[in-house]
């Protein structure tokens, strides 16, 4: 950042990765702000830290909201706007007909039809949370108590009942250990833990990430509609159906006009 200071005099606004680059460097204000990716949240963080510590002005950034107010240590500042569910992907997720774009791109030779029987949008989602929200929860559990979980890149088409797209819980926590070889947990106390912790959580999509949702809908278009679609081409589609009038209703949009007194025209296009 210091070196691109020298040439560019405009702010700079950090973001996690790639993926939040394909939205945010459609609509923020082209000349006031350049979007930079940290390439992680433990990046983005460490780059920040240090920039604010040395009073480097211009700085300000969008995250992820994680496992904000429910595991402490989670970087706050001003400068810093949060997604208002756990990732950007999730956020995108709930928007008004972005998952019915996808599937209307990918899956109508497969029988999809927006007025048929599970291809609602409230279906969509859903089915969807239902499938990555168990996933999501070990992924919190994991990080709570440190039992160093292997939860990145899950696959989730090894744990999921083919004919009514639920979960094996039994299939989730054996194939969890299977991955973590330095898991600090046995397979009985994890499954425990993990029913217990489910059966406390009435927000289920508070714990799901945008990643899990993919390959919940990779699934369901594979046995709902015969269609294969990776997960990468999901996230994708999902981005690109992103128009400004839908941004607009992230919350990120208003939350970060915060940072110039409300006025959105000074971080985004109007």
């Amino acid at each position: 950042m210091i070196m691109q200071r020298t040439n560019d005099a405009r702010n700079f606004l950090v973001v996690e990765g790639d993926g939040d680059v394909a939205i945010f460097d459609r609509y923020v204000a082209p000349d006031r702000f350049t979007v930079i990716p940290a390439n992680g949240k433990k990046r983005a963080c460490d780059a920040l830290a240090l920039a604010f510590a040395d009073n480097f002005e211009g700085v300000y950034s969008i995250l992820d909201r994680d496992w904000l107010e429910l595991i402490p240590g989670e970087m706050r500042d001003p400068r810093i706007v949060h997604t208002d569910r756990y990732d950007l992907d999730v956020c995108v997720f709930y928007l008004p007909g972005v998952y019915i774009s996808v599937a209307s791109s990918f899956c109508v030779r497969g029988g999809f039809r927006v007025d048929a029987s599970g291809c609602s949008e409230t279906a969509i989602r859903n089915l969807c949370i239902a499938m990555a929200f168990p996933v999501g929860v070990l992924r919190y559990i994991s990080e709570r108590d440190g039992l160093q979980l292997r939860m990145r890149d899950f696959p989730l088409h090894l744990v999921v009942n083919e004919n009514d797209l639920t979960v094996d819980t039994d299939c989730l926590v054996s194939t969890t250990l299977n991955r973590s070889k330095v898991a600090t947990i046995e397979f009985q106390s994890l499954k425990d833990t993990l029913l217990e912790e489910m059966t406390g959580i009435s927000d289920t999509a508070r714990y799901c990430s945008g990643h899990d949702i993919a390959r919940a809908f990779s699934i369901l278009a594979k046995q709902r509609w015969s269609t294969t679609i990776s997960v990468d081409n999901v996230e994708r589609a999902a981005r690109t159906a992103v128009s400004w009038e839908k941004f607009r209703k992230l919350s990120v949009y208003l939350d970060s006009a915060r940072w110039f007194g409300g006025n959105t025209a000074l971080v985004w296009i109007e």
